[in-house]
């Protein structure tokens, strides 16, 4: 199963281009595609963020990118791609090109019946969650490129007396650029049985799934599950599931376990929505709530999740997406169309000075499956001339199997528990012209006191329209790092052009 994903995105990439042709033109199909090209220039005066003899550098980074976004008949989903060249003055890291890369899309490859998910993402992440942290113009020996790519094939349909079905097959690989943590590749299958009978509905899922990793062991689960859903009224849904599951996690040979869990939804309105549900599993007793309001002007989105991830390097703390995202589900109410609702997320970012590509957290890499618990809290508030945004994420995740080396934190630790809390305002200050203000504090701490780091960023920025499709941005930068073993700090002036084609 090794290095499945080089062939596997190729056929990917091959599909979608028939496939994204042969719409049907009474469906009035749209696609939304805008080129760019960004140059950006650092000056630093810790390049290598480190606390002894911090070196000053001068980089020079050019980024051409795109973005499209489809709303046909046979293709739904977005891509954004860019390539950043590197030009380091002073040498201290050498010259990089770094990808990023954000997709989705669903292929309707069969008349409704079958279908193809694919997806994909290349971006920056933490080797170590006790490193330095920084963005990716600096020369941080604690960030590696990472690229996850999912190419998911299935059909659906319905049987005779309204029973749906779905059947899928998963295939996943991770791949990171240093070797001081695992790649993985993940094939899996699922099948799933409905039926809905009146305000009663029932369901049946099967699924089984193997991770292998380059160092260290394959792990193997599968898992037999029946819910029995129940909505009192169209705002209140009950659930109970009852199953059976076997895996390798907890222990060297598979075991089999029962799980039993409930469920609640709760919509009081279009806007708001509570969804609850607690389970015990082979891990202990897990858990997801997640809560999300839209009011005019509002976005509040807050989750508590207790679980497993056998995806090892896709994330593990998650994150609450991005700025874009936000504004994006803001906007969803008003604009149901994802071309057109894209173009007014992108002029809405423009013409307040907000980087729709901020993230809330970064994520560290590891190489086991890790039991985690995961708390998010994100506010996004705009007015007239303003936008202000808040977000929290606390963390714990803890290794399932003890006694294995498997190259990542959890060989020093049985624990990391991180921290991430951040604000950002804009304001505009003519029709062309805004100015930010963002402050991010993030922490880390392991079983020892030398496993604990902190660090705080400071940042002001002054962002202005230079043409018609051009825009430019000056911030000033603050970073200073308690972390055990290097505590450091960098200042730094970075300039930014942008230009939409």
């Amino acid at each position: 199963m090794k290095h499945w994903h080089r062939w596997c995105c190729g056929a990917a990439v091959a599909a979608l281009s028939p496939v994204w042709a042969q719409s049907d033109a009474s469906l009035q199909p749209s696609v939304w595609i805008e080129p760019r090209l960004g140059m950006r220039v650092t000056l630093t005066d810790n390049a290598r963020l480190q606390g002894g003899q911090p070196q000053s550098e001068q980089i020079l980074e050019l980024t051409p990118g795109v973005r499209m976004v489809a709303n046909q008949g046979r293709v739904k989903g977005f891509f954004d791609y860019g390539l950043s060249g590197l030009y380091r003055a002073q040498d201290t890291g050498g010259d990089d090109l770094q990808h990023r890369l954000n997709a989705s899309a669903q292929i309707n490859a069969i008349d409704n019946w079958a279908f193809v998910d694919v997806s994909g993402t290349v971006s920056q992440q933490l080797v170590s969650a006790f490193g330095p942290v920084a963005g990716s113009s600096s020369t941080n020996a604690n960030q590696s490129q990472t690229a996850t790519y999912r190419l998911s094939p299935y059909v659906r349909g319905q049987f005779p007396y309204g029973v749906n079905y779905e059947a899928r097959v998963n295939l996943q690989g991770t791949q990171s650029k240093t070797n001081a943590r695992s790649d993985s590749d993940t094939l899996g299958w699922s099948g799933r049985l409905t039926r809905q009978l009146g305000a009663a509905g029932w369901s049946l899922a099967a699924d089984q799934q193997e991770v292998d990793y380059d160092q260290g062991r394959s792990t193997e689960s599968s898992s037999l599950t029946g819910r029995f859903s129940y909505a009192w009224s169209p705002q209140w849904i009950t659930g109970l599931t009852l199953g059976q599951e076997s895996n390798d996690l907890l222990t060297l040979n598979k075991k089999r376990y029962a799980n039993h869990g409930v469920d609640l939804v709760w919509r009081p309105s279009d806007r708001t929505t509570l969804v609850a549900g607690v389970n015990d599993r082979y891990f202990g007793t897990g858990h997801n709530v997640s809560f999300e309001h839209r009011a005019a002007r509002t976005v509040v989105r807050l989750s508590d999740v207790r679980s497993v991830s056998t995806s090892p390097n896709a994330n593990v703390n998650a994150t609450l997406g991005t700025l874009y995202d936000l504004l994006d589900a803001l906007l969803s109410p008003l604009e149901p169309d994802p071309v057109k609702r894209a173009q007014l997320v992108q002029a809405e970012l423009q013409s307040r000075g907000l980087p729709g590509d901020l993230l809330v957290s970064q994520s560290f890499l590891v190489s086991q499956a890790t039991l985690q618990r995961n708390q998010q809290l994100s506010v996004l508030m705009t007015g007239r001339r303003g936008a202000f945004t808040v977000s929290y994420v606390r963390g714990q995740s803890n290794r399932l199997l003890n006694n294995l080396t498997l190259g990542d934190d959890f060989d020093v630790t049985s624990q990391v528990k991180t921290q991430s809390l951040g604000f950002l305002y804009a304001h505009r200050l003519t029709p062309v012209t805004s100015a930010s203000a963002s402050y991010t504090l993030q922490r880390s701490e392991g079983d020892l006191n030398t496993q604990r780091s902190s660090q705080y960023t400071l940042t002001l920025g002054l962002s202005t329209q230079v043409g018609p499709r051009t825009s430019g941005s000056l911030q000033l930068r603050r970073i200073h790092s308690n972390t055990g073993l290097n505590p450091y700090s960098e200042n730094a002036l970075v300039g930014n052009i942008l230009h939409r084609f």
